[in-house]
């Protein structure tokens, strides 16, 4: 099998993404791939960046700039930890104060266990190999004995965990967890899920933990930034961020996309990643599956619908996107002004797009539903609860899980 993963807003910057990528290339491997029936190791996984197509900005991020420490586009913008600390950040805001530096997955897991296996799973850096297999290894078995611990509850808290009463730091709890993991035996394996010799990769305690700490201290230094900074200032780093990339990136790409004939930079991008992954995947015999997060769920859906309607996809993934609001305002090359009308409510489905799902968390200010607007489309309401909602997605060892069960047949 093939997997084309389209990225979404906030990527202009090579490296981070990279980093980024990394980590996503092993939830999918441990998820997504096996759910299709592919051999997960040999599939092909491509990450097209088109964040280095938008143009820069001409005054550097002048408009961006705010009074005091907090700087868009300046020294600092896009390094590897920008995830983490917009996760750290946004607990703050929702809880009303920083956490402590060494509590901060004890304060996240206060409401839910999948808070701070999400933050754990964020927090991975790409620099750190053999680091990244073992912690979303971790984060695969967290996830699945919160499953079957507390298998009807979406937020299992600290508080359900007996093993968990006394632990007093964030290294403590990981300690407690790792213990608990290792003398844990699954239950049956439900379909889509990691098989029951998935679980035998789960590595020895002392070599989790030491892949464990590197992450945690990452997180510790975000919710020391947030402490020193104040929360006025954390508010405003959690909040613009989004604003400003998503405002940036939509115009840039609506102005730069092109016309079939003169395809874009972004558009050009992004399509030679989905050919290769076509071929790929034809000369195996295996499905093309593309997996499109925010901004990228709109570029995908013009190729697929103006710029290469040619082009067959098995299974569309899209998360947190805006690919319903952006037919609502027609604003797709595709798209028909004289829609919706009495005998076609809906935008016709894609006739070169098998399966397609359309992923939402209610938390998400600028994700949108697709099902009331295209035939075809399949809405997955995710509620993670989480605080950093749009971009937490791909990140959650919990969002992958479910959409492995979806993809699969079976429901988590």
């Amino acid at each position: 099998m093939s997997l084309v993963h389209v990225h979404g807003i906030g990527n202009r910057h090579r490296e981070a993404f990279e980093q980024r990528s990394v980590v996503l290339e092993a939830l999918f491997r441990r998820h997504l791939l096996p759910a299709t029936g592919c051999d997960a190791e040999r599939s092909t996984i491509l990450g097209p960046w088109w964040g280095g197509d938008i143009p820069p900005l001409a005054w550097n991020g002048a408009s961006l700039r705010r009074a005091g420490p907090e700087v868009l586009g300046g020294p600092g913008d896009g390094d590897g930890e920008d995830a983490v600390r917009h996760a750290v950040t946004g607990l703050a805001v929702v809880t009303g104060a920083p956490a402590a530096p060494d509590r901060v997955l004890i304060t996240a897991a206060a409401t839910s266990m999948a808070h701070a296996i999400g933050l754990l799973s964020a927090a991975v850096s790409a620099g750190e190999d053999d680091d990244v297999a073992a912690v979303v290894d971790f984060c695969a078995r967290a996830t699945a004995y919160c499953d079957e611990v507390a298998p009807d509850e979406r937020l299992l808290g600290l508080s359900r965990l007996s093993w968990a009463k006394d632990v007093e730091d964030d290294e403590a709890l990981i300690d407690a967890f790792a213990d608990v993991l290792a003398q844990w035996t699954p239950g049956p394996v439900a379909d889509g899920a990691a098989t029951a010799g998935a679980w035998e990769q789960f590595g020895r305690v002392s070599s989790t933990r030491s892949a464990l700490s590197r992450p945690l201290r990452r997180i510790n230094r975000a919710a020391a930034a947030v402490v020193a900074g104040g929360m006025a200032s954390a508010a405003r780093q959690w909040v613009t961020p989004t604003a400003s990339s998503l405002l940036g990136d939509v115009m840039a790409y609506l102005a730069c996309r092109g016309t079939p004939q003169q395809p874009g930079a972004i558009v050009t991008t992004v399509t030679g990643a989905l050919d290769e992954a076509a071929k790929a995947a034809s000369e195996l015999g295996e499905p093309l599956v593309v997996v499109a997060h925010s901004m990228g769920g709109n570029i995908v859906h013009d190729i697929l619908s103006t710029f290469r309607p040619d082009l067959e996809v098995d299974l569309l993934v899209t998360a947190g996107t805006q690919v319903g609001m952006f037919e609502e305002q027609k604003l797709f090359l595709a798209s028909d002004p004289g829609l919706p009308h009495a005998d076609c409510p809906k935008v016709p489905a894609l006739a070169n797009v098998r399966r397609w799902i359309n992923t939402v968390d209610p938390g998400d200010p600028v994700g949108f539903l697709a099902a009331p607007v295209f035939e075809g489309a399949e809405d997955f309401v995710f509620s993670s609860g989480a605080w950093w909602a749009h971009s937490g997605y791909l990140t959650s060892p919990v969002f992958h899980t479910r959409l492995a069960a979806r993809v699969s047949g079976s429901r988590v």
